[in-house]
């Protein structure tokens, strides 16, 4: 049972062979880590300030089974550990009731203007 999801319709753009992390046109790893962290911001930005966002800091992933492009995935958050300004999500990503991946993702709470000042 998921606490929150997301789904995502695949595109050209999302194939290995546009993201050059493969020859294939089916869904890249760089992508399917793109659609974990957007649900993972979504799911956190329900109940920050206006003043805050989040960044991610940390992922581990398996992407299991390939998923041919124009299909639908759907990002699944089981479960998310807070401590502090981190939060840890347990994910899996299916095509339909196959599971085509799982992981692990961290996200940090920040303040935007400190955040974005200390980039200068």
């Amino acid at each position: 049972m998921s606490i929150y999801s997301k789904s995502y319709v695949t595109t050209p753009e999302h194939s290995a062979m546009n993201w050059g992390s493969g020859s294939l046109n089916v869904l890249s790893t760089p992508s399917m880590i793109a659609f974990i962290e957007n649900a993972a911001f979504l799911y956190c930005e329900e109940d920050l300030d206006v003043s805050a966002t989040t960044v991610g800091a940390q992922i581990s992933v398996q992407h299991l089974a390939a998923t041919k492009i124009g299909k639908t995935v759907e990002v699944r958050i089981l479960d998310v550990e807070k401590d502090g300004r981190r939060s840890r999500f347990n994910i899996e990503v299916y095509e339909g009731d196959k599971l085509i991946g799982k992981g692990e993702h961290t996200r940090v709470i920040v303040d935007i203007k400190k955040f974005l000042d200390k980039l200068d």
